[in-house]
């Protein structure tokens, strides 16, 4: 009768760094690295990222007395060049705890989540608005011009209006109230606006905003004349 030998079993290899090299390059400090760029949620599989290469490293020797970069290259697998990153074997300082690296990291996302820029809405336009926006851009340039030409002539004919004195006797029992605004109060006997400053006429009240013209300490100045005094002192019709 034939006696079966039992299977081999491997031995538990010693939790040691797998070779002894140590990269003269200073020892990387995690207190100096960025949170997020350090998982420690697993203590015996920490990794974190490497200041060279930029990649995901894993952490060898974390149960001996040194603790350091694994052996890495840089570029990915099968598509670049097998170059020997520097920071391999690069010796890891452990100069904070779990702790302080999760309570860094909680801060962390937490100013990063404030940053965050939030969508701003517009607001709604009311349906008059939004009537006349539509009809501004089908009409185009040729339609607002039209628009603003009939406007301009209702303009000038509610200034001839204003200029005109109602037949009859004025009333009596209550002040006397002007029929023309503080602006025109500053035309001749001609019926123009005249410029304080300067002298010059226009004929309308229309024209005067079109050409520019301001109001400067209540006197009535043309666009030229205006420009010398400063803009805060300037108020349009």
């Amino acid at each position: 009768m034939s006696v079966t030998a039992p299977m081999p079993t491997a031995k538990e290899r010693p939790r040691r760094t797998r070779t002894k090299r140590v990269s003269a390059l200073p020892a990387i400090k995690l207190s100096q690295l960025l949170p997020s760029h350090i998982d420690l949620r697993n203590p015996l599989k920490a990794v974190l990222v490497c200041q060279d290469c930029e990649t995901w490293v894993p952490i060898t020797g974390m149960q001996s007395k040194v603790q350091k970069l694994v052996p890495h290259h840089i570029g990915k697998a099968h598509v670049a060049a097998a170059v020997h990153c520097r920071s391999s074997n690069r010796r890891i300082e452990f100069d904070i705890t779990i702790f302080e690296w999760r309570h860094a990291l909680t801060d962390a996302a937490t100013e990063a989540s404030s940053r965050q820029a939030t969508a701003v809405l517009p607001k709604a336009f009311s349906p008059q608005t939004d009537h006349t926006l539509r009809g501004r851009s089908e009409n185009g340039a040729v339609g607002r011009r039209a628009e603003w030409a009939a406007a301009l002539h209702r303009v000038r004919q509610a200034d001839q209006l204003r200029r005109t004195v109602p037949q009859g006797a004025r009333p009596t029992d209550g002040p006397e109230v002007s029929l023309v605004s503080h602006q025109a109060a500053a035309q001749s006997k001609e019926g123009q606006l005249q410029c304080a400053h300067c002298g010059a006429a226009e004929s309308s009240l229309v024209e005067a905003v079109a050409a520019g013209w301001c109001r400067i300490t209540r006197r009535l100045h043309c666009g030229r004349c205006a420009q010398r005094f400063p803009a805060w002192t300037r108020t349009s019709f």
